[in-house]
This record gives C-alpha cells, sequence and structure tokens, in this order.
C-alpha cells in the first residue's frame, strides 16, 4: 500500500488537508467524506480507484487535519472545494460525495456545472421526511430548539480514555464494521491535544452547517440542475440510522415511492441499493461500493 500525497490548500486563511493517489495524469476524481469523518475512512474505496483515476480526497473544513474555522455553511465548503481544484489545477473532475460530502458536491455541481463531469452521491439526499415535516408549525415546533442546541454545543470536547475506547464507540454507531477496521478508524479520526487528552478530530459545530434546518424543497432545485451523468446509492438499512438521529417515534424509513421521485428530480440520474448497508456504506459494504463506482465511472470515462 502507498501512502497517500499530503497537500495543504489555503482557502482565505482556512487550512486544509487534502490526500491524493494514483498518477498525476489519470482522469481526476474528487472523493468528499461526510459529517464527523475524515478522508482516510474513504481509501477502502479509493485505493483500488487508483490504479485509473487520480484520486482527490479533500478533508473539509472542521474535520481531520484541516483547520476548525468554528463557522461552518454551505457556501464556506463550496468555497473551500472551488479552492482546492484551482489549487491542484483541476479544471474539471468525477465527484463521489457521502452524506454532507454528497450534499456539498450537489450543490458544487447545479453552481459550478462546468466543474463536474460526473457526481456519484452516496447516501447524499439527506434524510426522509418525517410525517407533518413540510407543515410551517411542525418545521417552527422545532427550529428554535434545534438551533441552540446546535450553535449552544461545548467546543471543548470530553476526553476518550483512550483508543480501545474510541474504537468501541465506532463499533457501537457502525455494528457492521470490522471490529480491525473500527481500530484503524479510531487511530485516523483522534487526536491527542494540546493538553495531552485524546479527542476526536472533528469540531464539536460541524453540525451548525444543518441549523437552517433546510427542508426538501430547498435542496430540490440543486437536485434538478444537477445536470451530469449522476448515480445514486443508497443503503437498504440506512434507516436505522435516521430513525435513531431523528427519531420521534419514527421508523426513519422513505415512504413508498419518496426515494424514486427524488431520483427522477435529477436529470441524468440512475440509482442503485445496496443490499447489506447502512447509512454508512463504505463502513458496511466497502466492495460493492467500490464495484458500483468503478462501473459507473467506466461507462461516463
Amino acid at each position: 500500500m502507498i501512502a497517500p500525497l499530503r497537500h495543504r490548500v489555503d482557502a482565505n486563511g482556512v487550512g486544509l488537508s487534502v490526500l491524493e493517489l494514483g498518477a498525476a495524469d489519470a482522469p481526476p476524481l474528487v472523493m468528499l467524506h461526510g459529517m464527523r469523518d475524515v478522508a482516510a475512512s474513504l481509501l477502502p474505496i479509493a485505493e483500488p480507484l487508483a490504479a485509473r483515476y487520480r484520486v482527490i480526497l479533500p478533508e473539509l473544513r472542521g474535520h481531520g487535519d484541516s483547520d476548525q474555522a468554528g463557522g461552518y455553511t454551505f457556501e464556506q465548503y463550496l468555497f473551500d472545494l472551488h479552492k482546492v481544484m484551482d489549487t491542484l489545477e483541476l479544471p474539471d473532475a468525477h465527484f463521489f460525495g457521502h452524506s454532507l460530502g454528497g450534499q456539498i458536491l450537489v450543490r458544487f455541481a447545479a453552481v459550478f456545472p462546468a466543474r463536474v463531469r460526473t457526481a456519484i452521491l452516496v447516501e447524499g439526499l439527506g434524510p426522509p421526511e418525517r410525517p407533518g415535516e413540510n407543515d410551517e408549525r411542525f418545521w417552527l415546533a422545532g427550529y428554535g430548539q434545534h438551533l441552540l442546541g446546535v450553535l449552544g454545543m461545548p467546543r471543548r470536547q470530553r476526553p476518550l480514555p483512550d483508543l480501545e475506547f474510541a474504537a468501541r464507540r465506532l463499533l457501537a454507531n457502525n455494528p457492521r464494521l470490522a471490529p480491525e477496521r473500527a481500530g484503524e478508524l479510531a487511530e485516523l479520526a483522534t487526536r491527542v491535544n494540546a493538553a495531552g487528552e485524546r479527542v476526536w478530530t472533528f469540531d464539536p459545530l460541524v453540525g451548525s452547517v444543518f441549523v437552517a434546518r433546510t427542508r426538501r424543497a430547498d435542496t430540490e432545485v440543486f437536485w434538478r440542475h444537477t445536470r451530469c451523468p449522476t448515480l445514486i446509492v443508497s443503503g437498504d438499512l440506512a434507516y436505522e440510522y435516521w430513525g435513531s438521529q431523528l427519531g420521534l417515534e419514527w421508523d426513519g424509513r422513505f415512504a413508498p415511492g419518496e426515494l424514486e421521485a427524488r431520483v427522477r428530480s435529477f436529470p441524468n440520474a440512475e440509482h442503485v441499493a445496496l443490499a447489506g448497508a447502512g447509512h454508512m456504506v463504505h463502513f458496511d459494504q466497502p466492495e460493492a461500493l467500490t464495484r458500483a463506482t468503478r462501473d459507473f465511472l467506466e461507462r461516463h470515462r
């Protein structure tokens, strides 16, 4: 296994960590991780693809070795991605985005269409609609509580006792993750701070990107204007994650036809559902996700 190259990109004073694999003259593929994750968690997908692609793995601001800027908006993430591409002299690229990375990608593809050859969205369409979510009264009822909870989150993280504890936390949240991989990710996703304490590498405030509680109608405009060939990947067990995160006597499942309607919102999209995968598809089914990604890219190379 060849260690990735490491770049440091300046995004108007915010330092961004970027990993790179593959030949410099190969077609570029930019891979974006999700919230509270790290770029290296995508390496099991990226490494096989690096045989034919120049794979670029930025770490989002507030994550991994990128700076913790304190404020996180979609606009800032789009700016950061634009700076990464300009700094690495990428006029355009294929793109892969998981979860938050997928939501950043779909906005980037709509706003800067000339920069995106293809888009692979892995669990990147946001949560299913909860019953009554489009009712303004329902939305407003939880908005203030959500705002105070997200923006009032303490910046200082509670220290982790040790790496083994971090690995157990990862396994508790991702029960299909291989134990040895959980140990590797525990090392990649934690660091020792100036006080000698082991903490997660993400800024607790990264969740503020969703402080506005964006509704589906606010997102559909980006779906409609993502005109490049698009692959939408979902995990058939993702409802477990959404139910646990958003709960309130809701099982986290899409309503009948809801996911299919979202796919139809894209002008040029296809959909694949991976069996045995939850929201963290790259944890649960890395080989199947790699195959789906490779097959799609080869058809649109």
